[in-house]
């Protein structure tokens, strides 16, 4: 059993049996090539031994930590999937409250992390051009079919140059989609720090999830931020050369990188697996805690099966 399948138990139909039977349906849908980056949530580079810290947050799926990083699990909150890091163990792994909840399983010297990470940086470097951008505290109203035609690894995908960006909180991005299901990028090619904020939303047709929406950054040495009060923001956020810092958002997507320093999920920062985004909300705490024996149930699952040995 993959880790992609046990992640999209928390985007899809979930029913647990007493025997711990699970069953899911989801919405097929034209996705971004992730290579391996496919099976987990978030993934941090980790580089000169830097910190991914998780507080007060609800994270589905696996997490992944490259080179030499630490996770600070200080909590409240809950992983819903593995902890892999590419390193041996050195004790880099910090769960300092009690009412934390996951992961599932920690296991080191996992060689998928660092496959995982050449994948999607990979990804984000193919990925040029596109037509012009610019986002506004106004809001935008963007037509899937404006922007330029790529094709990556096999699929079809439209891109936008972004030149640059403004929205606040009272700000909505609608992406309207043509019916192709061709995933949406959003290219930012100039360097400096940027704040994104706003509600993103999908309507037309053939945009179901997060997979499907792409913020990438070529920046290198910024912050790149996400706080939008608690709002739902979809997509998959990339800067492989930057830091990161979530606060109080809901996002229902994957959130990659943070070579340049820390990764911070922090104050409310839920990262929800993307088919979240078929449904355009958020779980409530009674459909999240069924959720969660699931994930204990396919956890013990793969601690059985794994050839290399979990460390709790």
């Amino acid at each position: 059993m993959s880790k992609r399948s046990i992640s999209q138990f928390a985007g899809a139909a979930l029913a647990v049996t007493l025997g711990g039977g699970l069953a899911t349906s989801a919405t097929a849908a034209t996705e971004l090539p992730l290579g391996a980056a496919a099976n987990f949530t978030v993934l941090y580079t980790g580089t000169g031994g830097h910190n991914l810290s998780i507080s007060n947050d609800i994270i589905t799926g696996a997490i992944g930590v490259g080179g030499t990083g630490k996770v600070q699990f200080s909590g409240p909150g809950t992983i819903g999937g593995a902890l892999d890091f590419s390193a041996a163990n050195s004790g880099q792994y910090h769960n300092t409250n009690a009412s934390n909840v996951g992961p599932t399983s920690v296991n080191y010297s996992d060689a998928a992390v660092a496959t995982a990470l050449t994948d999607i940086g990979a990804l984000s470097t193919a990925l040029t051009g596109g037509n012009n951008i610019a986002f506004t505290n106004a809001g935008e109203t963007i037509n899937e079919s404006a922007g330029k035609a790529e094709t990556v690894d096999g699929v079809s995908v439209r891109v936008f140059n972004v030149t640059s960006y403004s929205a606040n909180d009272n700000s909505v991005l609608d992406i309207v989609g043509d019916g192709s299901g061709a995933p949406v990028v959003f290219d930012f090619s100039f360097n400096s720090n940027v704040n994104l904020g706003g509600t993103v939303k999908f309507t037309g047709t053939g945009l179901t999830n997060g997979d499907q929406v792409l913020w990438n950054f070529k920046s290198s040495g910024k912050q790149v931020s996400l706080n939008n009060n608690k709002q739902t923001f979809i997509g998959a956020i990339v800067a492989m050369a930057d830091t990161i810092q979530m606060d109080s958002v809901n996002l229902q997507g994957r959130v990659y990188g943070g070579g340049s320093g820390d990764l911070h999920i922090v104050s409310g920062a839920n990262v929800f697996y993307p088919e979240y985004g078929a449904g355009g909300g958020v779980p409530e705490p009674a459909s999240w805690a069924l959720m969660i024996l699931g994930f204990g149930s396919v956890g013990q699952r793969l601690r059985s099966r794994r050839s290399a040995p979990a460390t709790t």
